[in-house]
């Protein structure tokens, strides 16, 4: 017990860096949300409040932002998750300031699910430990209404401070093993992804300069994760081992977010590493002089063992461990620590197999910790193009998002992006990146009719309205640049900007009606979730009726007519899963008729 609780300790001034750190990435991380406010969170955005709904028709979850469909009560809630961080940066009321921020951000990241990041699920988990944590102890304005006798303690030990310690083990040594595959065993990851261009910072494209240092850097990528428990959990040498392991994963990040577009993932895993940083670090500049500046100097040995403080805490005393108690605390405390690292691992990685499924996944979702850590797992996966192709009324095809003209004819293939979409923020590629997989299948035709007020292309192109786009179809294609030369582009939507009706899950459902450049009406009936069903009508340039029958999930199904301009019968008879099937009659414009038999869409007789 008193080595698992050796392990589990974490210094309270260690803690209060944290806090600090993770309430400066929020308060950017808000501010950020709110400059792009009008796009991303009201009513009239790009992610509609039906798009989130739809989200979670599956898995329902709670949300303050969802309940009531106003801008005003949006920027309110906005108002007073800026006060909890503030508060949480000032130490003011610490844990309380801590709950009001995870209370908000848990609710905020399920108004948009669409633009949910790894980041964002680190900064919930976050959060959530540090309302059970007196991270306000040192640095802060709760400091200064304490005693000196209440200040006394260095360090704690508990819950929380496992389940900090975890979040991170389980994280990197998660990643660590879903990167355990021939693009990170050849060493080229890294200079695959930063050498598509789609998700590189300049620092990361010039860096493409140097294939061996880049791959170094894979290598030692794949290393630094899967050493996660023994940096992070060693029983001996702790404090040495975690000074290593906090300095390096720092380091990391820092990498990261100077070469990649991750978002707030790199800023809230540097902030949240700080509350790791053992008593050893805090002998040495800059923390030592931050420590005498604040007067929360004299850290505690790593050679102890350990005792509880009166508060709650837990303070090191002691003489040295023996080499020979060290070796059996090690073997005892290493035991210990695999059973509680493989039992979380074992849990996140392996919850679809448990008894009771979905009730265990539904609560860990209400408290945000529904985490995986796949990215970058698969580096070809994230080298990808999309192709967001507009028809003019002119028939001409244009790359919206890129600006030139794509094909001459509605018959020619357009070809595969060679350069990456340039946005305006960070936001507008994670929201085009995320509607390309089939998890947010329902978002893309919301954003694709936003494009008709607003281009999020950073090259100030003009929207589909200024170029009178009638309808736009959204192509994909995915892999290094080798495969996508050897491959077509995929179709992963259209949107007919000229036709008018409702969506359901993103697809197309409800009364319908669909129109030609001109204005004039083309055909009117219902859709079943993007299928056609049931009664429907088509209709001629000049108005009048073509033909008329019913559908059955997307295939003509029973009895048709077809008439010609003039609103004269020219057939009529029987569709079975969209082939002629028996009997049709037929009448010609000189006043003959005649009839023949038809079977799988052949005339047989």
């Amino acid at each position: 017990m008193n080595e698992l609780k050796r392990i589990f300790t974490l210094d309270l001034r260690s803690l209060a860096l944290m806090r600090i750190a993770v309430a400066g990435v929020l308060i950017g991380d808000l501010i950020d949300r709110l400059i792009e406010f009008q796009h991303f969170y009201s009513v009239n955005g790009v992610i509609p409040f039906t798009s989130a709904q739809e989200y979670y028709a599956e898995m329902p979850t709670w949300s303050f932002h969802l309940l009531i469909q106003s801008d005003t009560y949006q920027l309110i809630l906005f108002g007073f998750h800026l006060v909890f961080a503030i508060g949480l940066l000032l130490g003011f009321r610490s844990r309380l300031a801590a709950a009001g921020c995870w209370f908000l951000f848990a609710s905020l990241i399920a108004r948009a699910p669409v633009l949910l990041t790894g980041g964002d699920m680190l900064m919930a988990s976050m959060l959530f430990w540090l309302m059970w944590i007196p991270s306000g102890r040192f640095i802060s304005l709760d400091s200064k209404s304490r005693s000196a006798t209440n200040r006394s303690g260095r360090t704690i030990c508990g819950l929380a401070t496992a389940g900090i310690l975890m979040q991170f083990v389980v994280m990197y040594t998660l990643t660590g093993i879903y990167k355990w595959n021939p693009e990170w065993h050849n060493g080229t990851a890294l200079f695959m992804i930063m050498d598509d261009q789609a998700l590189t910072k300049p620092l990361g494209i010039w860096l493409t300069q140097y294939p061996g240092v880049l791959k170094l850097l894979t290598y030692g990528t794949l290393a630094l994760e899967l050493a996660a428990p023994v940096l992070l959990l060693s029983p001996v040498a702790t404090q040495r081992f975690r000074s290593i392991g906090v300095i390096s994963y720092i380091g990391l990040h820092a990498g990261i977010f100077l070469t990649i577009e991750v978002l707030g993932f790199s800023p809230i895993s540097m902030a949240g590493l700080l509350g790791l940083t053992p008593a050893l670090l805090w002998s040495y500049r800059p923390l030592k002089t931050l420590a005498n500046r604040f007067g929360i100097s004299n850290p505690d040995s790593e050679y102890s063992t350990t005792e509880n403080n009166p508060d709650g805490s837990v303070k090191l005393s002691g003489q040295p461990l023996s080499p020979g108690s060290k070796f059996r605390e090690f073997c005892a405390g290493s035991g210990l620590t695999c059973m509680l690292f493989f039992a979380t691992w074992q849990m996140l990685l392996h919850g679809e197999l448990v008894p009771m499924q979905y009730k265990v996944n539904w609560a860990v979702h209400q408290l945000r910790m529904d985490q995986t850590w796949t990215m970058f797992h698969i580096p070809s996966q994230l080298c990808y193009r999309y192709l967001l192709e507009g028809r003019d009324s002119n028939g001409e095809f244009v790359d919206l998002l890129r600006g030139y003209k794509t094909r001459e004819t509605v018959d020619d293939i357009p070809d595969v992006p060679d350069e990456p979409i340039r946005f305006e923020s960070s936001r507008w590629l994670l929201l085009y990146r995320q509607m390309g997989s089939a998890q947010y299948f329902n978002q893309q035709l919301h954003t694709i009719r936003y494009l008709r007020t607003h281009n999020p292309a950073a090259t100030d192109l003009p929207t589909a309205a200024e170029l009178d786009i009638k309808e736009v179809v959204f192509h994909g294609a995915a892999g290094t640049r080798e495969i996508r030369d050897l491959s077509d582009l995929v179709l992963l939507s259209h949107v007919d900007f000229r036709a008018k009706g409702g969506y359901q899950s993103g697809q197309s459902h409800g009364v319908w009606e669909h129109y030609r450049d001109d204005g004039s009406l083309d055909s009117k009936g219902t859709y079943d979730y993007g299928l056609r069903h049931g009664a429907w009508s088509f209709y001629h340039p000049n108005g009048q009726l073509a033909s008329e029958g019913r559908f059955d999930l997307g295939h003509e199904h029973g009895l048709w007519t077809m008439y010609d301009e003039a609103g004269n019968r020219t057939a009529h008879g029987e569709f079975v899963d969209g082939q002629k099937e028996g009997t049709w009659t037929f009448w010609y414009e000189n006043g003959g008729m005649s009839t023949g038999f038809f079977k799988d869409d052949e005339l047989v007789n």
